[in-house]
């Protein structure tokens, strides 16, 4: 890690929103911050999970699903 990256503001999700958790590479939904820790729920429902701030970053954009199904 780098001092820029030590120094520079955790990202601000807003409720409901799509976020990754870069340490445990999961994506979820964030829910709240309670005691300095991200809270975030599985997309499909589940067990909720914390995160710290700084390892939250909004979720990449999902693939073209067709991409998936064309011919090499």
């Amino acid at each position: 890690m780098t001092i820029r990256q030590r120094n520079a503001p955790a990202y601000r999700p807003h409720a409901g929103e799509l976020v990754l958790d870069r340490r445990t590479g999961r994506t979820g939904i964030y829910m709240d911050t309670i005691g300095g820790e991200h809270y975030l729920r599985p997309e499909h429902g589940g067990r909720e999970w914390t995160a710290e701030p700084h390892h939250v970053s909004p979720a990449p954009e999902p693939r073209d699903s067709t991409e998936c199904l064309q011919p090499r």
